[in-house]
């Protein structure tokens, strides 16, 4: 942006000039004038953009030349005075400024003046013509080997930190001017924005201007991937560039990720094994929470790296193990925890970073873990699922009995009888017998191991007996069953 100064006091003009470029370097180019004899050649030859005049220097007379040399051009006009009098006001609106600062100027409000105030359309460069035409967005997601940005343009996205306000951050940039030379073309989410410059300096300088302008507008922060690569395609600019800024599920936002330096993902196995499924439920269980942690902290090691579908994934099914020890005490009952884990549910496979999912499964865990507390002191567990959770753990045991499991829950025999039955519709024996046959089928597939060692590994002493119970509910003998 080119910037016109008018007064006579060349000290002042210097301070602002100074301030000027020292927030925006690079970006506005400053002349002054301190003669009103000279204005008129000024503005002529330097063709500003914008000027910024002391109004106590003109005379009325003055004026209406003045206002002929500026009808001229299309830029913005800022005026100061040294006295708010109602004759300068005047002088003011005749000259239709954009706005009037009564000296000293507050520099604050300049800035946020020369950032806000919509200024004419710069002059683009060829190379940058070639890229406002609707092919843009053909070269952004079609392979077009011939389609390549010189290095007169620099590509980079902006993303902001909350979707909801894309729009006012789009609108925001093309009402930028210090960043005139910068072309923005928007996506679902994100926007390209192209620096018309060979310089990268310029742009680390003009992305970091960006975000903190933004910041101090709207409370929030941007995450900038620059394209700093020999130059390519448009599409694989931006495949490198969107990639560089998946970093931002680990890193946060308030960062600028470069094409270049990208990490590099370990493999990871998103589903929970069984031994982990087991973990998760002892410590929840025993309200370990910093067992959850533990277990949940291991999958942001400094310097290792997953795939982001891959950690999704992994942790809905470490959700799933919270959904179980919810049943169980009845937790889903109330609609407010409820509420909370369908919220939860949605953190995990939508929000953009990984350590706010983290912190919101750690929290909501705290929480069950303390009214699961609550149920068992008041005795609202639902006794059946536990009973059922610990047959799922120790069917293997021969020892294992309706008396054993009732005694660990802290409730009468005859009672787990009674409402195990009524819940499962059999008794807690026939049900036992089932998960043992069940498990004993899977062995005589998968596995070439003895029939009478089948049936000690999963809870029958008596080989013989395991044989006419398999057949009673299977309807044919183990060796039978495996043949087939």
């Amino acid at each position: 942006m080119k910037l016109l100064l008018i007064d006579r006091d060349p000290t002042d003009l210097a301070g602002i000039k100074w301030f000027l470029h020292t927030y925006f370097p690079g970006d506005v180019f400053i002349e002054m004038c301190t003669s009103i004899s000279e204005v008129s050649h000024s503005i002529r030859q330097f063709e500003p953009d914008a000027i910024l005049l002391n109004i106590d220097i003109f005379p009325n007379n003055r004026l209406a030349a003045l206002y002929r040399d500026i009808q001229k051009l299309s830029g913005a006009i800022l005026a100061m005075t040294t006295e708010p009098l109602f004759k300068n006001a005047l002088k003011a609106i005749d000259l239709q400024v954009a706005h009037l600062f009564v000296k000293p100027i507050d520099l604050e409000l300049l800035k946020k003046k020369l950032t806000t105030i919509s200024l004419r359309t710069p002059q683009i460069t060829e190379d940058a013509q070639e890229t406002t035409n609707d092919s843009f967005y053909n070269q952004l997601f079609l392979d077009n080997k011939s389609s390549s940005i010189e290095t007169t343009l620099h590509f980079t996205m902006i993303e902001p930190e909350h979707t909801e306000t894309f729009n006012k951050l789009y609108n925001w940039l093309q009402q930028t001017p210090i960043h005139f030379h910068m072309k923005t073309y928007p996506l679902s989410n994100r926007i390209v924005c192209l620096f018309q410059t060979n310089d990268i300096r310029i742009v680390e300088k003009d992305v970091r201007t960006l975000m903190k302008e933004w910041r101090l507008i709207s409370n929030n922060s941007l995450n900038i991937g620059i394209y700093d690569g020999t130059p390519t395609t448009i599409k694989t600019m931006y495949t490198l560039t969107k990639r560089a800024l998946h970093q931002s599920f680990y890193e946060g936002f308030g960062h600028i990720f470069y094409a270049s330096k990208q990490y590099e993902t370990q493999p990871f196995d998103p589903l929970l094994t069984p031994e982990e499924q087991q973990l998760l439920i002892s410590s929840l269980e025993d309200g370990n929470l910093e067992a959850v942690k533990t277990f949940l902290y291991r999958l942001s090691n400094e310097g290792i790296y997953y795939e982001q579908d891959d950690l999704r994934i992994h942790l809905t099914s470490v959700l799933a193990q919270i959904r179980r020890f919810m049943l169980k005490y009845k937790l889903h009952e109330k609609a407010v925890i409820e509420q909370h884990y369908r919220q939860l549910f949605h953190l995990i496979i939508e929000h953009p970073i990984f350590y706010t999912i983290l912190n919101g499964i750690i929290s909501f865990t705290q929480t069950l873990i303390e009214l699961a507390r609550e149920a068992r002191i008041e005795k609202r567990a639902d006794y059946v699922e536990l009973a059922i959770e610990i047959i799922d753990q120790q069917f293997k045991d021969s020892a294992l009995s309706l008396p054993f499991v009732a005694h660990k829950l802290g409730i009468s025999p005859n009672y787990l009888s009674t409402i195990f039955s009524k819940k499962q519709g059999l008794p807690f024996k026939r049900y036992l017998q089932q998960v043992r046959i069940h498990h004993a089928t899977k062995m005589l597939r998968e596995t070439d191991f003895a029939i009478s060692e089948i049936a000690h590994l999963n809870g029958f002493d008596d080989p013989n007996y395991f044989i006419k119970l398999f057949k009673q509910q299977i309807g044919i003998t183990p060796n039978r069953y495996r043949k087939n």
